[in-house]
C-alpha cells in the first residue's frame, strides 16, 4: 500500500472553539460552579430566520444565552412528546440530540418584542456544526451535572439507615 493511501492525522487541526468551550465547562465542573446558564459566542455573526406573529424576519446575533435552570418538568415532558412525534424513542435523554435541541430552544433567552421565542429548532439546527455541537454539549453537561449532585439529607433523599 502506498503512503498516499494511508490515513494521516498530521493535517487535522483541533476545533479551537469547541475545545475552549469544553475546557471552560470542565473548569466550571471542577470548581463546582453553577452551570445553569451558558452564553455561546459565535466566531462571526449568526443569522437565522425568526417567525414573529406578523412576519418572518432575519435575526443576527453574536451571542446566545441559554438558561437551563428555567426549564421545568413540563418542559421535559413537552420535549419528550415532540421527540416521540418524530418517531424517535428516548432511552437516555441526555444523549439524544433531538431532546437536547428541544432543551436549547426552550432555554434560549432571546425573545421577540412580544416575549415569544425567537430561536426555534429549525434555526438552532441551521447553526454551523461546531456551534451547534457546543450548545448541545452544554445542555448535556447540565443534565449530567444535575444527575450527579450529592443527596441532601434535608430532602428525604438520603438513606435512612
Amino acid at each position: 500500500m502506498s503512503s498516499e493511501n494511508k490515513f494521516s492525522t498530521e493535517n487535522i487541526q483541533p476545533d479551537a472553539q469547541g475545545a475552549a468551550a469544553a475546557e471552560e465547562m470542565e473548569r466550571e465542573a471542577k470548581a463546582g460552579n453553577d452551570i445553569t446558564t451558558y452564553t455561546h459566542r459565535f466566531s462571526g455573526p449568526f443569522t437565522f430566520h425568526s417567525i414573529t406573529k406578523d412576519a418572518i424576519k432575519d435575526t443576527t446575533v453574536d451571542t446566545l444565552t441559554f438558561n437551563w435552570g428555567t426549564l421545568t418538568g413540563a418542559d421535559y415532558l413537552e420535549i419528550e412528546d415532540e421527540v416521540l412525534m418524530h418517531g424517535k424513542t428516548l432511552v437516555v435523554p441526555a444523549f439524544t440530540g433531538l431532546f437536547l435541541c428541544g432543551m436549547a430552544v426552550r432555554a434560549c433567552t432571546l425573545r421577540n418584542e412580544d416575549g415569544t421565542r425567537t430561536l426555534d429548532a429549525r434555526a438552532l439546527k441551521s447553526m454551523p456544526i461546531r456551534d451547534f455541537q457546543t450548545v448541545i454539549q452544554s445542555a448535556r453537561s447540565f443534565l449530567q451535572r444535575a444527575g450527579s449532585r450529592p443527596a441532601r439529607t434535608d430532602s428525604g433523599s438520603a438513606s435512612s439507615t
